[in-house]
């Protein structure tokens, strides 16, 4: 039988159990060790109790002073584990009370208990989705090598899959798995069937504390019914061996968990860009959003004139490298007005926000139309939601350009100023390649001071004094000591020797327009 849930558990080392349930249990931990240690714990507390707290002195208003502190905003109705939570944290405030101490719970005993999911090793989206008993044990292992590598709970709905993963080593003590995934032998592969074939998925690890969280994202692709994630392992925490695991999900038991609501004519143009919003989905560990950007009709025609005729000057078609040209930048708020998401894909000068759990974006085919999706925690409250557009981004073509000579370049850096950006071009040289069987390549270093508001600067082609044309590729940016300097490194082969002038054009920016009137959207029916 599969793990019984920790209440069952809590039951049974009460004996509150029939004879049936409680001989089914006791025949389960006798043949399961975490389960044996989590009724090992229950019974403890009852010794606990027993000799410290037979008859401990409470005020009289004990009670709801321990409710305020257990439900501290209005929740949705919680089944299962949140019952035996409150258990325990009324056991833990009746030993400060009693005793005088100041006493936590342990770290481990909490994920002994409820697992990866219940602590703050992954985002608030899992965390609720574990409150609400939506996590189900499944302590999936295999072993080698004196270690066990094994998936302990995970959480399936519309949005996404969760698995978490933990190494026990030779003692029994659990681990945070180390997976090489430099080790061309160690391999992760993640396979959606919708009814009629199997197509590759990705995936996302990251690493806990003594965990690590497996999460595939369910993307669009109609009538996804199963998700199977295999583990093929030859090197595991530093050892050599094989760890192999196939787990497969249904997902088709899932629908009721999740809301959908349509957004049925939420469209509107802004400075050439067309937003649709197409549909947000309410499941138990995000909600989603859905929607596309693209050209509008005539701002289409324009800029697809513009980058035809920079690929007749320069050679280079431009699209290929401009997947994104349109995306938006917004915010959520709650019936409070109180922000719960903030989204911009360029924004530099502040941090992502923490409660976005992924973005993704899809081109539609053409110039510009991208599918945009954006998973984020669930409001705490249960509250009519609403999206707020902040302004647009567009990429569209310029015609700036910068001569330079690259022999003087280090001793006299040439400035210029365009779209809000300061910049210095301070080196221009041949370097040797790492492997000496590539041939040099020429290095370009520019510092960018990025005003707020300014625009972001795209696509660049250097030419030499004949006119021959070189792209740029291998763009690596780091930040400088101010949040807007930054220093960007460009690189491009065929160059042998460098001629006495240069130039760099610069083919794109992306612009951003603020909406000084705001487009507002409910995000319910």
């Amino acid at each position: 039988m599969n793990c019984p849930k920790v209440d069952k558990l809590s039951q049974y080392a009460d004996n509150l159990l029939t004879q049936q349930e409680h001989s089914q249990i006791l025949t389960h931990i006798n043949t399961c060790d975490t389960c044996t240690s989590i009724v090992q714990l229950f019974k403890e507390e009852q010794q606990f109790l027993k000799e410290n707290l037979q008859s401990p002195t409470l005020p009289d208003d004990f009670a709801s002073l321990v409710l305020e502190q257990l439900e501290p905003y209005k929740q949705k109705d919680v089944r299962g584990k949140k019952q035996i939570w409150n258990r325990i944290f009324l056991l833990a405030a009746s030993i400060v009370l009693a005793l005088g101490l100041t006493a936590t719970l342990s770290p481990s005993f909490a994920q002994l208990i409820e697992g990866m999911f219940s602590t703050k090793q992954v985002d608030e989206g899992l965390k609720m989705a574990s409150d609400e008993g939506l996590s189900e044990r499944v302590n999936l292992e295999v072993s080698d090598q004196d270690l066990t590598f094994k998936v302990e709970d995970i959480i399936v709905d519309s949005s996404r899959v969760a698995l978490s993963l933990q190494v026990i080593n030779e003692d029994g003590v659990a681990e945070r798995p180390n997976i090489n995934e430099s080790n061309k032998g160690n391999r992760i592969s993640v396979n959606g069937y919708n009814g009629e074939y199997t197509y590759s998925m990705g995936y996302r690890m990251d690493r806990g504390l003594d965990y690590n969280s497996f999460q595939v994202f369910i993307s669009d692709e109609p009538g996804l019914e199963k998700v199977t994630i295999n583990f093929h392992l030859v090197e595991l925490n530093g050892k050599q061996g094989k760890w192999e695991l196939e787990i497969p999900v249904e997902l088709t038991d899932n629908s009721d968990k999740t809301e959908n609501v349509i957004l049925n004519n939420a469209t509107q143009n802004i400075n050439g860009v067309a937003i649709n919003l197409k549909e947000i989905q309410y499941a138990p560990t995000s909600n989603t959003l859905l929607y596309e950007t693209s050209y509008e009709s005539s701002e289409q025609v324009k800029v697809e004139d513009n980058f035809q005729s920079l690929k007749e000057q320069f050679g280079f078609d431009v699209t290929e490298f401009n997947t994104f040209g349109t995306s938006i930048k917004y915010h959520i708020e709650n019936e409070e007005k109180e922000v719960i998401l903030k989204f911009s894909p360029f924004n530099q000068e502040e941090a992502m926000d923490e409660k976005l759990i992924i973005s993704s974006a899809r081109g539609k085919g053409k110039l510009g139309h991208t599918a945009w999706k954006e998973a984020f925690v669930p409001d705490k409250i249960d509250s009519k939601l609403t999206f707020v557009l902040d302004g647009v981004y567009k990429v569209v073509p310029t015609d700036f350009s910068v001569k330079f000579n690259p022999n003087k370049i280090k001793e006299n850096p040439v400035s210029f100023k365009y779209m809000g950006n300061g910049v210095t071009i301070k080196k221009a040289e041949l370097q040797s390649a790492a492997n000496t069987s590539e041939p040099t390549f020429f290095e370009i270093e520019m510092e960018v001071n990025k005003e707020s508001g300014a625009a972001e600067l795209g696509i660049w082609v250097l030419r030499d004094d004949t006119g021959k044309s070189f792209r740029i590729d291998n763009e690596t940016t780091t930040k400088g000591k101010e949040s807007n300097m930054r220093s960007i490194y460009f690189k491009t082969n065929g160059l042998d020797e460098i001629p006495e002038e240069m130039s760099l054009h610069l083919l794109t920016a992306t612009s951003y327009n603020e909406l000084e009137e705001k487009w507002r959207v409910p995000l319910y029916e």
